[in-house]
């Protein structure tokens, strides 16, 4: 039966629809919308049978799909504050209601008011920052059905209602979502990533003040909420077997992957990083890799992210133009980072773009415009200020600023409306590259110093094409990810010896330096906690503490002799 549901259900989703109503006793029908959420929930619950449904996004926009097609469409949740929508849940003659579904008009037009029910109405845009082989991953083995429009003779496709959208210069889709299960959409929030699975039409918008807008609509069927990070990977590693995916090297060379533990496989990940996108700095590369693992740990009492500015970070190499022969120079850290992370931006610092940019949303005729730091929690955002020239900073770049600094200091970020302003939790780690000393803008907790060399060759690999890029083979790559993504998402215990330990190590450099506060060992601690879960450890060893005290140290001496 499920089955027959289920290629029912991709053939013509509405008339399966209606087919379910029909076959639901009268009592059944009463909260008919939570019936269908756990329904299609049921129906597509298999990965093979989820991965059957055609997806909605850049690559399928919605003119290639015909009218009232089943997509599913993985998503931000970019705009909660549209008013719910009333509709009739059946017809005078009994037939099913909502989801979009027309009614054939009757002599009697009186409404019975007893069967009207409320569905939400939201805006939900593209994932933004989602990596390209994070999305490939989730999107699953699928082979799309026809499209009413062949891909290679339609035009390019332009989303409606750009300004929604944190980048809008970027290629993504903006889609009006209904929920009819009004239960399952309470929990629902700002910048959530969820999989919309339902019909897709064209609809007037909700929020539409003036005349009627159609823009593409999903009447939603149930959907699926995704955890932290997007995607999921084990942790601690060295419980399976083998811990990462095996690999094929030369022989003599290397030991295959399936024969390294994870202390191997973060060696080989930051001398990756180092080679390819820092000059050969192997210390910046081993914090960068900590910044991409820091997340937010406890709000009460704050246990957040540390913030780290790459210091004496150059500047991208002068180019005549920046035409198609001679592009703008690409950041290698930032391609290093889409390869390994699910979600991750880049921010290019200018005085235009911090002048006339919004970083935050902000309410307009009762439209939320999004702002470049709305993104999903679990974002990793590398801030570039090589592009900041002299100039004047007006009161929208000081705004700017103010409001990227909150996310790193409180984990939080700003909402305006035209009377007031909410603040939202974040959990987006930041990475700045500064060319002086310190960061232009911004308090960041870590100041690492780049140790490379500054010759206009070696400043060039630092923004090589992303074809110049040596990549690592896909096993390798595919255990590099392994490691980060797990690590994102691990706990780190500290044992009674270890918390021992680590207090006597304490008081005994307060007796030596007086200098020493409590605010270098909640620093220390933090340190040591990212330094084991990158190694994959669940406990925090005297070992691993003393490892990561000594990285922190050299760190320290590095920024002592960069001083003036």
């Amino acid at each position: 039966m499920v089955s027959a549901y289920r290629i029912d259900s991709l053939k013509n989703p509405t008339l399966a629809l209606q087919d379910f109503f029909n076959e639901c006793a009268l009592e059944q029908r009463e909260n008919f919308a939570r019936r269908v959420s756990k329904h299609y929930s049921q129906v597509f619950n298999a990965p093979e049978a989820f991965n059957e449904i055609p997806t909605l996004d850049t690559q399928n926009p919605p003119d290639t799909f015909p009218d009232r097609a089943l997509v599913r469409f993985r998503a931000m949740v970019q705009d909660t504050s549209t008013s719910s929508e009333m509709y009739l849940s059946k017809s005078k003659n009994g037939a099913c209601g909502g989801w979009g579904i027309d009614f054939a008009e009757e002599e009697d037009t009186r409404v019975d008011f007893g069967d009207l029910r409320e569905c939400t109405v939201l805006w939900a845009v593209s994932v933004p920052a989602e990596s390209a082989w994070c999305a490939k991953e989730l999107d699953g083995p699928v082979e799309h059905q026809e499209r009413v429009v062949p891909s290679d003779t339609r035009l390019p496709y332009k989303p409606q209602h750009a300004h929604k959208y944190p980048h809008s210069s970027v290629s993504h889709l903006g889609v009006q979502v209904k929920i009819y299960d009004t239960e399952s959409s309470e929990k629902l929030k700002s910048t959530d990533i969820v999989t919309f699975v339902g019909i897709l039409s064209t609809d007037s918008l909700s929020s539409s003040l003036d005349e009627a807008v159609d823009v593409p609509t999903l009447h939603v069927l149930f959907m699926q909420q995704h955890p932290y990070n997007l995607l999921s990977r084990p942790y601690p590693s060295f419980g399976q077997d083998p811990p990462f995916p095996s690999t094929t090297v030369d022989k003599g060379k290397e030991r295959a992957t399936s024969d390294l533990g994870p202390s191997d496989v973060r060696s080989q990940l930051i001398a990756w990083i180092a080679e390819e996108a820092l000059g050969g700095d192997h210390d910046a590369a081993e914090w960068v890799l900590l910044a991409c693992i820091a997340r937010v740990q406890s709000r009460n009492p704050p246990l957040l992210p540390p913030s780290v500015t790459l210091t004496h970070f150059p500047s991208p190499p002068l180019i005549p133009s920046t035409t198609a022969e001679c592009p703008v120079p690409i950041l290698t850290l930032s391609v290093i980072l889409a390869e390994l992370l699910p979600l991750t931006h880049t921010l290019p610092l200018s005085l235009p773009l911090l002048n006339k940019d919004t970083f935050v949303p902000e309410s307009k005729d009762e439209d939320l415009h999004s702002g470049a730091l709305q993104l999903p929690q679990g974002t990793v955002l590398l801030v570039t200020e090589g592009g900041v020239q002299e100039g004047k900073l007006v009161d929208r770049g000081v705004l700017n600023i103010r409001a990227l600094q909150e996310v790193m200091t409180a984990q939080t970020l700003s909402y305006t409306f035209p009377f007031s302003s909410f603040s939202f939790p974040t959990d987006i780690s930041c990475i700045v590259l500064s060319e002086g000393s310190k960061s232009a803008f911004f308090k960041t907790d870590i100041s690492v110093p780049l140790q490379a060399t500054r010759t206009p060759e070696a400043v060039a690999q630092l923004y090589k094409p992303a074809e110049s890029l040596k990549m690592p083979d896909s096993e390798r790559l595919a255990a590099f990810r392994d490691l980060v993504v797990g690590a994102r998402s691990g706990k780190v215990q500290v044992s009674e010896e270890t918390s021992t330990h680590i207090q006597r190590d304490f008081v005994r450099e307060r007796q030596q330096n007086q200098s020493v506060t409590s605010d270098d060992l909640i620093r220390r601690m933090t340190v040591a906690k990212l330094y084991a879960l990158s190694m994959h450890e669940p406990t925090l060893s005297i070992d691993v503490w003393e490892r990561a005290k000594t990285f922190d140290e050299r760190r320290l001496a590095a920024c002592a002799a960069e001083a003036p």
